[in-house]
């Protein structure tokens, strides 16, 4: 059986009887029926989107269009399904009833209409378009050949260069190396964001950005005053950290402070990570990690979350999987960034991944795996499969980024024995590292990213500005401006990968942030009785069942009220303010008397 037809469906809605369920009404009953039956085809044709999906990102060979195909048929077949008409109508005839339903039933088929828009089968040759454009898009990123005085480089390579190389005229070519693939990307970004935008209108919504941030239950106007607010509570210590970096870097580079940081300066391809600036003193784990394999990384990383009381991985992750580098001389590329993958929203986990023995990676790994974890907590009979997502999208990443952070702590390291017991480091040199990470990505993800993706979608940003717009927000909201020019001829935005393939919701990073903290300091305070700065979860199975309760209910709830109950409050940025408050009074003093910074206030 490759799917279930939606006139199968709706034959079946009539016959099927859910087990083991509440009391229904007879007109509950009729929806259950009907839910019950769309979920079966929904997992198989989800399932098999999901498998072309993961061969274009693990093998990717030039020249050959095979896998390009399998993925755009099996969106296809996937598109027909969720976007169909008779389902769409259905699902609406359903919810003019909304107050006879359960809410877990509405629940359901809002998030059913919701996915409808994206495929539309009223926008039927849009979504082929887009799904074709899609397709081609990841296979010309994944595919290009990244290339330094003559020499082809990985983009692994050129992460490990901007962290390292100190010659500024190197520097340059490397970072100018990693923009040329964004040549190549302006048309197919443009096909993408006119496709996007045609498909979405066709149920309603004014914009693809919109219909994303409607995830959320918010306006895209809303979405960016949350934005702005982050950004604006974070603003004071990112100014300290900017001022800071400039300084520094002027010094290690041997040159003149800065009015604002040159792009090619920073250890990042696109200034949202800054931490590798600092080497902290009695914690060098990457010398430790080094003499340690790549699977010795990803098996601590599933240790951690068996100690906390989850169960262990099935041995089809590892057989699954694609963890670690290609080996060299290998004839085909892979999608190099770490991603995990719930194949079949059942028991199929995966992770896409480049593991190397170092500190990013083993943090990396522990970060994925939250996400897998997660995918096991609500895999259960409670929750439908349409709902197997988190609370909301930045649930996912916050518990990742969280598990990742602990990860990274002094006394779980110790624990270990990763670290010496005695080991002797500066706890602000630490906090400033973690600063120059967590702090310096939120005017990257809420600025430069969500408002590019915003004048993209929402207002038809046209592409004679692309270049033009992206570098005015990074100068805005990160001061960071281009070595050199950068004309029309670049879209430096499209070299971010979340641009082309995970569009229009990158401020999912930025509240997964606010949202981590706020779970973490919960966890230090009420559950470790611990340093938020300084906390070892391991093996403490009552974080393991704080998580659980949390992570459980998948996105069946309402996602606010699920953090007001968890933590006490409504998003707020202060606990992350809070745990950073002895680096902002440690720069206060470090940056007084240098007058090369941003202004006192956001503008």
């Amino acid at each position: 059986m490759k799917y279930l037809s939606i006139i199968m469906l709706v034959a079946l809605f009539a016959c099927k009887t859910q087990e083991g369920s509440q009391k229904l009404t007879e007109e509950q009953q009729v929806v259950q029926n009907f839910l019950d039956s769309f979920h079966q085809g929904f997992l198989v044709v989800n399932y098999d989107y999901a498998e072309a999906q993961w061969q274009s990102n693990t093998k990717i060979i030039e020249g050959d269009s095979t896998n390009a195909v399998n993925e755009r048929n099996a969106a296809d077949k996937y598109a027909k399904f969720v976007g169909s008409s008779a389902l769409i109508g259905r699902v609406r005839q359903f919810l003019d009833e909304k107050n006879d339903l359960t809410e877990l039933q509405a629940k359901q088929l809002e998030k059913i209409l919701y996915n409808a828009a994206n495929y539309a089968e009223t926008a039927k040759q849009a979504v082929e378009d887009r799904v074709k454009a899609e397709t081609e898009q990841t296979a010309r990123l994944y595919g290009f050949k990244y290339m330094v005085d003559g020499k082809e480089v990985t983009t692994n390579d050129i992460d490990r260069m901007l962290k390292s190389e100190t010659d500024v005229n190197k520097r340059m070519k490397v970072w100018n190396a990693s923009k040329e693939v964004g040549k190549t990307l302006k048309s197919g970004l443009v096909k993408l964001r006119d496709l996007r935008n045609q498909v979405v209108k066709s149920l309603g919504y004014n914009d693809y950005f919109s219909y994303q941030v409607s995830d959320y239950g918010m306006t895209a106007d809303e979405m960016m005053q949350l934005c702005n607010q982050i950004n604006r509570e974070l603003y004071p210590l990112y100014r300290e950290l900017h001022t800071y970096a400039r300084y520094e870097l002027a010094k290690k580079y041997n040159a003149q402070v800065p009015d604002f940081l040159p792009a090619h300066w920073l250890p990042n391809r696109w200034g949202q990570d800054w931490s590798t600036m600092v080497e902290v003193q009695g914690i060098n784990l990457d010398s430790v990690l080094k003499t340690k394999s790549a699977e010795w990384i990803v098996k601590e990383g599933e240790a951690f979350y068996k100690s906390l009381g989850f169960s262990a991985l099935p041995e089809s992750f590892y057989t699954k999987s694609s963890l670690y580098p290609l080996p060299a001389g290998t004839t085909y590329k892979k999608n190099n960034h770490a991603s995990a993958w719930h194949m079949d929203l059942q028991n199929d986990l995966r992770s896409l991944m480049s593991v190397e023995p170092n500190s990013e990676w083993f943090e990396t790994v522990h970060h994925e795996l939250g996400h897998i974890y997660y995918y096991v907590s609500y895999t259960t009979g409670n929750v439908p499969p349409v709902l197997r997502e988190g609370a909301n999208r930045a649930f996912h990443e916050a518990v990742g980024s969280m598990i990742g952070m602990a990860a990274m702590q002094k006394p779980f390291l110790q624990a270990k024995g990763l670290l010496p017991a005695n080991a002797q480091s500066d706890d602000t040199q630490k906090l400033l590292q973690e600063a120059l990470n967590f702090v310096v990505f939120i005017p990257f993800s809420t600025g430069t990213m969500t408002g590019f993706e915003h004048d993209l979608y929402k207002n038809n940003l046209p592409p004679s500005q692309f270049n033009k717009r992206w570098w005015e927000l990074a100068k805005k909201y990160q001061g960071i401006v281009p070595p050199t020019e950068r004309g029309e001829e670049y879209t430096d935005a499209a070299t971010k990968t979340h641009i082309n393939d995970d569009a229009a919701q990158y401020y999912d990073y930025a509240l997964s942030y606010v949202i981590l903290f706020q779970l973490h300091d919960y966890i230090a305070k009420n559950i470790l009785k611990q340093d938020p700065r300084a906390t070892n979860y391991y093996g403490n199975k009552e974080v393991g069942d704080f998580l659980k309760k949390l992570l459980s209910p998948g996105a069946t709830g309402d996602w606010r009220k699920t953090l007001k109950e968890t933590v006490g409050s409504d998003l707020s940025a202060k606990a992350m303010v809070d745990y950073f408050s002895p680096v902002m009074d440690y720069l206060k003093k470090v940056n007084a008397g240098r007058t090369y910074t941003l202004p006192a206030t956001m503008q």
